[in-house]
């Protein structure tokens, strides 16, 4: 599914969606959250999730904003 906006996302999303959201592979955040990354995985039940609001911030974190 396509977000035009985070607001559009729901409460959680999971870590195929994330990855399809960053241009990267499910195998990398995964790979990179084992080895003490921090991205935003809960474990809920069996199932890893992002949850939205954490995805947000982190993304607003790691993208470099420049001015004009």
């Amino acid at each position: 599914m396509e977000y035009k906006s985070f607001d559009e996302m729901p409460m959680f999303i999971s870590v195929p969606e994330a990855a399809k959201l960053l241009g990267i592979s499910p195998q990398f955040i995964y790979q990179s959250h084992k080895k003490g990354s921090d991205f935003p995985i809960i474990i809920m039940g069996r199932r890893k999730v992002v949850p939205r609001d954490e995805f947000r911030k982190w993304v607003e974190n790691k993208c470099k904003k420049t001015t004009d």
